[in-house]
């Protein structure tokens, strides 16, 4: 969910005998009447907050700062980790992320644990409202954070936005040919592909790149006994088929469709049957989230599938120190 839990202000409930001592006197209650404190200034209900997903509590951060009330108030526009939570793009490290905002240079100052503020010019066009809160709009978010993040992040993220229905041209555009950090949005956007149907898939893109494997087929339809089966990744070459396995297959009701988790299961099991039967397909190697982050373990298994794999894999992923005035 995309929109903020309810937020609670000082000065708009004062006249209801609400003034900041008291709501900050709530959130040391225990039961019925906590609050918890979302923001400078904002609460919400504690039981809502611990009901909510971590994306619905980030939203709600977001919003708690940069809203209309919030401190910074109208001039600052919700941009990088925290447009794209409004947005409902996927973060891939989470949301345990400071709220990021752009605003002018006149207000900047040093980041906080729990903000970021940029100073790079948003215009007009790349400004949208959500409700009380002023956001980048979906293609400036997906360049402000190719420029700002890891090749793995900006390719999820940019993967996300054309799959959402995001123009490839859009996302060109965004890019500022005198900005910082446009090599690294050219290199992401080369890379997205909204065949991806996963911030898994994605991420699986940018690692086999990484290792340096051939460049698979998406989305590859194979006809078996009169069914299709699209499978995530196709080596034709090597004859490898790579699958992802997430558990949303197995437990969120899209995928079940009425069938308990076992069916599923056994479903998924004879489609593999089916697919090794299709000429041509001599193996197939199915991952899990955590296995695209071991490298090395990946690389191994890989190469003993036949798939030429570079010994020592290029990490392209890398800590940055989140910064500000860009």
């Amino acid at each position: 969910m995309n929109e903020p839990l309810p937020i609670l202000r000082a000065s708009p409930t004062r006249e209801a005998g609400l003034d900041a001592t008291t709501l900050r006197r709530r959130t040391r209650l225990q039961g019925p009447g906590r609050l918890v404190r979302a923001g400078p200034n904002a609460f919400v209900d504690g039981a809502a907050w611990d009901a909510a997903g971590t994306r619905q509590r980030y939203v709600t951060r977001v919003y708690a700062r940069l809203g209309r009330l919030g401190r910074l108030g109208p001039r600052a526009t919700a941009s990088h980790d925290s447009a794209a939570a409004v947005h409902g793009l996927p973060a891939l490290g989470g949301w345990g992320v400071p709220v990021h905002a752009t605003v002018p240079d006149s207000m900047y100052r040093g980041r906080t644990p729990e903000l970021v503020l940029h100073t790079r010019p948003v215009s007009g066009a790349e400004r949208v409202r959500v409700g009380d809160l002023a956001v980048t709009a979906v293609p400036r978010t997906v360049i402000d954070i190719a420029m700002t993040g890891d090749l793995r992040t900006g390719v999820v993220v940019a993967d996300a936005a054309l799959r959402n229905g995001t123009g490839r041209d859009e996302l060109w555009r965004a890019v500022h040919p005198s900005a910082r950090g446009r090599a690294r949005a050219a290199q992401v956007l080369d890379l997205a592909d909204g065949r991806s149907g996963s911030p898994a898939e994605s991420l699986a893109r940018v690692v086999f790149r990484e290792l340096g494997l051939p460049t698979p087929v998406l989305q590859q339809e194979f006809v078996v006994d009169g069914r299709r089966s699209a499978v995530d990744f196709w080596f034709p070459a090597e004859g490898v088929v790579v699958e992802i396995d997430g558990r949303a297959k197995y437990t969120q009701e899209r995928y079940l469709g009425g069938r308990s988790q076992a069916e599923v299961f056994l479903d998924e099991k004879r489609r593999h049957g089916r697919l090794l039967t299709v000429p041509g397909v001599r193996t197939i190697i199915r991952l899990e989230w955590r296995d695209l982050f071991d490298l090395d373990a990946l690389a191994l298994r890989f190469r003993a599938a036949g798939l030429p794999c570079a010994i020592r894999p290029v990490r392209s992923a890398r800590r940055t120190a989140v910064g500000g005035r860009r």
